[in-house]
């Protein structure tokens, strides 16, 4: 007889297949073709790092950060849109206002 041993949900964990999702990997795959279709608005120089540009931004923008279940992109939006009193500025002390 096969015996079962419950255990807790936490225990669960996903599989992970690497650092990006197929969704992001396609997105970056995309993003090569759009900087090649658009490599006309840039001199014929620059044309190659323009393209190069799309897909080496969009890894690092979708790649897992520090920060648990948030991706770099998220970071960043949070990081602009965050508001004033997330930090607060510290009062100046006595002795600097004295100073002054």
């Amino acid at each position: 007889m096969r015996r079962e041993v419950a255990r807790p949900k936490e225990a669960v964990t996903e599989i992970k297949q690497g650092k990006l999702d197929l969704a992001d990997v396609l997105i970056i795959m995309g993003s090569a073709i759009v900087g090649f279709l658009t490599k006309f608005l840039v001199p014929e120089i620059l044309e190659v790092v323009y393209v190069l540009a799309y897909p080496i931004s969009l890894y690092f923008l979708l790649s897992p950060s520090d920060v648990p279940n948030k991706k770099t992109y998220q970071v960043v939006i949070q990081l602009f849109f965050k508001d004033n009193r997330t930090y607060p500025a510290m009062p100046k002390s006595k002795e600097e206002t004295d100073e002054l």
